[in-house]
């Protein structure tokens, strides 16, 4: 071996030292057969080892523990490999196992090896440092594009005095991950019990060459450097009491922390290690009423660590009444759930667009901003960097105040499973971007999502066709009474939904059904309440559920849909594992007919109380169900519910119908165990005579 490592800055030079370990990959011609570790043997430059069995060639890394090769031989670096701390004042003994060391030439394994150097050394000779900077904890190297790109690296510091002025610091870095252009900031931040830092603007491009050390002078000035994170208030009355609150109910502070009140009085003080033990971080009074910018600083200006503790603008009882806007992205609190954040903040205005930034481990935004009454807008990449997050549930709920939807804003949440609930009640939302949920391949759930959205009069046709995985689809539409139509193959690609029930339910303004809606959703159980209240509804598709052979509950289907006049035949003929429809045609008032035979192939159904009540223009037939004379044991097995089944059937028809037998089936005569109150009561049919006592609530 002809190059060494440990780093001496006085010659430049490096050296073995005992223990140093590389890494050899053994190739057969270009075929790479794996790696052995081989350590220095402490004299010379000789390397002890065992050989890849078959290798007749090798190439050499260097250091061995920080870096592993896949299976075709390409290097892999430890995601803590530029991770340094420097004991001490002008050490260097921390770049020994941060140096990069390659030899890619392949070489038989007694041959020499030329490791050549593929990371750089940066040495900051640093002097001016404030007195009050105290003991130095860290050193951040940052480079600010001018496209808006950040890069930084970060020394760690340890065993330097409080007082100490001038300061010599070496880092190793890649040199392509550092390179500056004409027109970068660069920052050097000193974080002790203080923060300060120093910046300039580079006039010329500065590409850093591998193998090479390169010098940072930096005597100041420095300045005072501080994370800040800025909200408004809205005080009403004197002596007025405010409070931060955090989301836990203890905690220690992360960083010192300052907080200005934005009333002239003086900041509160919380030093790093306080204990915050209860959900108030802090609390002020305010004499007179009036708006205030309230500004929590911090020292830790590393954004990859925690800044702040996690704050939260809702109690776990009530939202924050005197927030309005919110002026800063959150600082790092290692939240992982923003969870009712926000919730209940009915005066809050608006948020910056890259509010959760510096949180992308967040996982959960479940009912963030539910209540939100007067937030009119939602930023466009608001969740941009919260690859991780999976929970949008009752996310914008009640946001009566939107009145559109970014498309874009779910675009890098890939993970995303949970949207129910996430735009309940917007009332003010007119439409729906067509690739809002285009990325999230993952999601399930859509329940409710756009429950009670009066205004939205379209749904895009494609708007859940990347959506494959979806269960759910409960109360999605429910209530959104603008709605004029349904796009056909809406879920054409939903294979997996499960739950349709009240997706559409009080629909007002739909009209139609489209032929086949539901025919590709083959495991579609519960269709409860879908279309009930859907009052200008005036037909039903024929065949609309012959593919959902696994549905069971139709119960309040089409209750309540006074625009229907009759129902198409054999409606439920494929539903054989059906087992509840009451309240199925309820209130239907200007039903005239129903088919044949409409329920002789549900033979598991139990349920059909309150079925047809009401249906005052329904001409009521005997063979609604097969005829008793026939096949009197059709519901043995079962325990039948037929409560106010046919109330008040046909009593505004022109003619009276004829009822159903129901009491000539077995069990269904004297001592029925059956439920049958009020089952034909006022019922106008001609053999009303004939119907049992019991089956009229007589």
């Amino acid at each position: 071996m002809e190059t060494r490592v440990a780093y001496t800055d006085s010659t430049r030079k490096l050296t073995w030292e005992s223990n140093d370990q590389i890494l050899l990959a053994g190739y057969d011609g270009s075929s790479f057969l794996g790696s052995e570790t081989f350590t220095y043997s402490g004299t010379g430059d000789t390397f002890n080892g065992t050989s890849v069995a078959g290798a007749t060639t090798y190439r050499a890394y260097y250091p061995a523990g920080a870096i592993t090769l896949d299976d075709f031989g390409n290097v892999q670096l430890s995601a803590t490999f530029w991770q340094q701390t420097q004991s001490g004042n002008n050490s260097t003994a921390h770049l020994s196992d941060k140096l990069l060391l390659i030899d890619e030439i392949a070489n038989a394994i007694d041959e020499t090896f030329n490791l050549i150097l593929k990371s750089d050394i940066i040495k900051f000779d640093l002097s001016d440092i404030p007195i009050n900077l105290g003991v130095l904890n860290q050193l951040i190297w940052t480079i600010e594009g001018t496209t808006g790109q950040t890069r930084s690296m970060t020394l760690n510091m340890n065993g330097i005095s409080s007082g100490t002025t001038c300061l010599t610091a070496y880092l190793a870095f890649a040199p392509a991950a550092m390179r500056i252009t004409a027109g970068d900031k660069v920052k050097i931040t000193l974080i002790g019990d203080d923060t300060y830092e120093w910046n300039t603007i580079v006039t010329n491009n500065k590409t850093y060459v591998s193998g090479n050390r390169y010098t940072a002078n930096v005597a100041g000035p420095w300045n005072t450097a501080l994370a800040k994170f800025r909200f408004t208030i809205k005080t009403i009355g004197e002596n007025t009491s405010y409070t931060i609150w955090q989301q836990s109910t203890s905690s220690i502070s992360p960083a010192k922390l300052r907080i200005n009140w934005g009333d002239g009085t003086d900041d509160t003080i919380i030093n790093q290690g306080d204990q915050i033990p209860n959900k108030t971080i802090a609390s002020h009074t305010y004499a007179n009423a009036g708006d205030y910018t309230v500004t929590i600083y911090s020292n830790q200006l590393n954004t990859s660590l925690q800044q702040i503790p996690h704050i939260t603008f809702n109690n776990g009882t009530v939202g924050d009444p005197f927030l309005t806007t919110i002026l800063d992205p959150f600082l790092n609190m290692e939240a992982t759930s923003f969870s009712d954040c926000f919730a209940g903040c009915t005066g809050l205005t608006a948020i910056p667009a890259g509010l959760f930034d510096n949180n992308i481990q967040a996982i959960c935004f479940n009912k963030c901003f539910s209540g939100c009454i007067e937030l009119n807008s939602i930023p466009a990449e608001l969740f941009k960097y919260n690859t991780q997050a999976t929970d949008f549930y009752g996310c914008f709920e009640y946001c009566t105040g939107l009145d559109s939807i970014p498309e874009a804003i779910f675009e890098t949440n890939t993970k995303a499973k949970r949207f129910d609930y996430c735009f309940l009640y917007c009332t003010g939302l007119d439409s729906i971007p067509p690739g809002l949920f285009y990325n999230n391949t993952q999601a399930i759930d859509f329940g409710g999502c756009f429950q009670g959205c009066t205004g939205l009069t379209a749904i895009p046709a494609e708007m859940f066709n990347n959506n494959k995985q979806a269960t759910q689809f409960f109360a999605c539409f429910a209530g959104c009474s603008g709605l004029t139509d349904i796009p056909p193959g809406l879920f054409n690609e939903n294979t997996k939904a499960e739950r349709f029930d009240f997706c559409f339910t009080g629909c007002t303004g739909l009209t139609a059904i489209p032929t086949g809606l539901f025919n590709n959703n083959l495991q579609a159980n519960d269709f409860s309440g879908c279309f009930a209240e859907c009052t200008g509804l005036t037909a039903i598709p024929e065949g609309l559920f012959n593919n959902n052979t696994q549905a069971i509950d139709f119960s309040s289907c089409f209750a309540g849909c006074t625009g229907l006049t009759a129902i198409p035949v054999g409606l439920f003929n494929n539903n054989t594992q059906a087992q509840y429809f009451h309240f199925c045609f309820n209130e239907c008032t200007n039903l005239t007919s129903v088919p044949v035979g409409l329920f002789n192939k549900n033979t598991q159904a139990e349920w059909f109380k309150f079925c047809f009540c009401n249906c005052k223009k329904l001409v009521l037939i005997e063979d609604i169900f097969p005829l008793p004379s026939v096949n009197p044991d059709f519901f043995v097995g079962r325990t039948m519910d037929f409560e106010k089944c046919f109330y008040n059937v046909g009593i505004q028809a022109a003619s009276p119908g004829a009822a159903p037998k129901l009491w000539n089936f077995t069990g269904g005569g004297p001592g029925t165990s059956w439920t049958v109150t009020n089952c034909f009561t006022n019922a106008n049919v001609t053999n009303y005579g004939d119907i049992p006592p019991n089956w009229k609530g007589l």
